[in-house]
C-alpha cells in the first residue's frame, strides 16, 4: 500500500507539492526536462551517464550538420545563482553551453536559462577575483550568478541559441 504521503506527491491537484530533497533525483529532473524540451523541438537530445565530466546532454541537429554540449545545473528554489565545480575554466568550447533551471514552486514548473560556457567562465572567473579579494584572499566557491540578466538568459532559452539552431 502506497503511504499518504508517497500518494500526495503524484497528486496534480496538491498545492503543497514540493520536488524531492534528493540532489541527485532533482539533477536527473533537470537533464531530463531539457532533453525533453529540446525533443519537442525536433533535435535530439542525448542524456549521457551519469558523472560524465562536463558534458550532461549532446544535443544534435537531424541533419547532423550541427551539435552542442550542455552542461545542466538544477535547483529545487528560486535562486539566482548555480554552483559550477572546479574545472568551470577547462570547459568554454564554442560549442559548450549550460542550461540553468530553478524550481518555481507557484507554477509547478522549472524556469530554464541558457547561456554559452564561454560567457559562464568569464562572469564566474571576474565574481570569483571580486569574492576573493572582498574576503580577503579566502578561497570561495565559483559559482554563476545572475546580474541583471536573467531575463535576456531566459529568452535565450526560449527564442534563440541551441533550441533553435
Amino acid at each position: 500500500m502506497v503511504s499518504k504521503v508517497a500518494a500526495d506527491r503524484f497528486d496534480v491537484d496538491n498545492d503543497e507539492f514540493d520536488p524531492t530533497l534528493n540532489k541527485p533525483l532533482i539533477g536527473a529532473a533537470g537533464v531530463h526536462c531539457v532533453a525533453a524540451e529540446l525533443s519537442l523541438r525536433g533535435l535530439i537530445a542525448l542524456p549521457t551517464i551519469r558523472n560524465t565530466a562536463g558534458t550532461d546532454i549532446v544535443v544534435i541537429n537531424p541533419a547532423g550538420t550541427w551539435f552542442a554540449n550542455l552542461q545542466v545545473k538544477t535547483s529545487r528554489s528560486r535562486l539566482a545563482f548555480w554552483p559550477l565545480g572546479k574545472h568551470f575554466e577547462c570547459w568554454t568550447g564554442p560549442h559548450d553551453y549550460y542550461v540553468f533551471l530553478r524550481w518555481l514552486k507557484a507554477q509547478r514548473t522549472f524556469e530554464i536559462f541558457l547561456e554559452s560556457a564561454k560567457a559562464v567562465a568569464e562572469r564566474a572567473d571576474s565574481t570569483l577575483k571580486q569574492e576573493k579579494a572582498r574576503r580577503g584572499g579566502l578561497a570561495w566557491s565559483p559559482c554563476f550568478h545572475f546580474k541583471s540578466d536573467a531575463e535576456r538568459l531566459r529568452r535565450k532559452w526560449m527564442t534563440s541559441g541551441i533550441g533553435h539552431a
